[in-house]
Formats: C-alpha cells, structure tokens, sequence
C-alpha cells in the first residue's frame, strides 16, 4: 500500500465530527445503572442532520516523523462521505465514500482507487460497512450494543461495555461517557496478529442542540510499530446544500489494496 493510501484509510476510520468555539469535556462521575439503561441512554444521544460540512487538522505522528494534513469532510448521511485531503495548500487526494463502494485518486502519484471496502477492510483486517464508518464520524459506536450481548462494567470515568462472547480474532470494547452518554472510546483488538486500534474521544461539542465529537486521538498499534492521529477541527456546518465533485481522470492508473 502506498503512503497516501494509509493516510486515507487512517483518516476513513477516525474522522469524527464537529468543532464550534468551546469542547464539553467529561466531568461526571459514573452512577451505577444497569446495561440496558446505558445503552438505550446512548442511542438516545444518536445525532439527526442531513448534511454535515467540516474542515479539519490531523497530525499523524510515527516513531520516524510528524506530517500535518488539512482535510474537508463532506457527509450527506447514510448516503456518502466527502473527502479531500491536502497539504501546504495542495489537494493531493480525494475519497468517496458510499455504502456500496469506495473511490479515491492521488494527485501527486497519478493513481486511483476504485471498489468495494477492500481499502478500508484489508488494513484494518475487518469487514466494515459503511454505516459503521459514518458510526465512528459521530461519535456513536460501531456495532449494535445489545443488552443481552453485552456485559456491563462502572468505571470512575465512564461504562465499560463489552460483548458477553468475543470472536476469535476480534475484540471490540466501548467505554461511554457517564455525563452525556456519548461514546468516550472505541477499542478494536485482534491478538492473534497483534493489532490494536483505539480511538479517544476528548470531548465534544454542542451544535444545534446536539452533541458531536470535537477532539479525538486515535493509536493504531501493530506489532514493532505505532501510528498516532489528533484531529482538530476548525469549521463546521450542518443541513446545507452541498456538492460532492468527484471525477477520476482517464490517465491515471488503477492501484490495488490487497496484500
């Protein structure tokens, strides 16, 4: 895989939603209630826009460099993700997203992506949907929490959820905010090849009347090696009438994302 093409993958997995002006941090403490209430009190806390405009930082920071990218994420909800990806005022790349495929093309190295979820799937060693994606941009969490699958822990600083019976490669873990109910971090672990991806979610952000994430950091851990990401974010939108242009030029040349 090309460097471009883990950034977008990267970026396609934690890019999270809003910035205002002021982020609502984590004060409460942890009151003792059962699974289910927290659960129906998260999905209570499920955000409801038709479109959503933002621009946005992200460092991504490895043990051998720092870079500094800006983005812009355009989302028309349950329908597409937006993405353009540039540097020292350069769109070097640019992705969509829909539930059915994924399509992206470099700038700088002339190539192109275009297909199903392999880009996303085949680094992350999971098959995730569309919807789970969208789920990781608002702050809400990857998969369906069901009371009786999941067992239930009260932490100091939050509910630990987790499911009664894990696969066997693959562990999913969400801590949720005891304040407002709102996903404080995500961790997905797969021991047998030593790959643990963790997205934090520091605080959010109240814009029409609803709560979106403000600032995360995420930690992709594998084996010898470890990428960090934080993402700011500087504006955002929310229920415009938006353009997603996306055309891949007819010289450039397919990529494949398998390993």
């Amino acid at each position: 895989m090309t460097k471009i093409g883990y950034y977008i993958a990267l970026i396609s997995i934690v890019l999270v939603s809003c910035k205002a002006t002021k982020g609502i941090k984590d004060a409460g403490k942890s009151a003792k209630i059962n699974t289910e209430k927290i659960i129906s009190n998260h999905y209570a806390e499920n955000s409801e826009f038709n479109t959503l405009k933002a621009s946005l930082k992200v460092l991504l920071k490895t043990a051998k460099k720092e870079e500094n990218i800006t983005v812009n994420i355009r989302v028309l909800k349950d329908h597409k993700i937006w993405i353009s990806i540039s540097k020292l005022g350069y769109t070097g790349a640019k992705i969509l997203v829909t539930p059915t495929k994924v399509q992206y093309y470099n700038k700088i190295e002339k190539t192109y992506f275009d297909g199903g979820f392999s880009l996303i799937n085949n680094w992350l060693g999971a098959d995730l949907s569309f919807q789970q994606l969208q789920a990781v941009l608002l702050g809400e969490t990857m998969f369906p929490l069901e009371p009786n699958r999941y067992n239930s822990e009260v932490l100091e600083n939050g509910y630990l959820l987790s499911p009664e019976q894990h696969d066997e490669s693959f562990e999913h873990y969400v801590t949720i905010n005891p304040s407002n109910f709102k996903v404080k971090s995500q961790e997905i672990a797969q021991p047998k090849i030593f790959r643990v991806l963790n997205i934090e979610y520091k605080s959010y952000q109240a814009i029409s009347q609803q709560l979106f994430p403000l600032s995360i950091h995420m930690a992709m851990i594998e084996k010898t090696s470890e990428t960090q990401i934080e993402v700011s974010y500087r504006n955002v939108s929310l229920n415009q009438d938006l353009r997603y242009p996306f055309r891949i030029p007819n010289n450039y040349k397919e990529i494949s994302f398998e390993k």
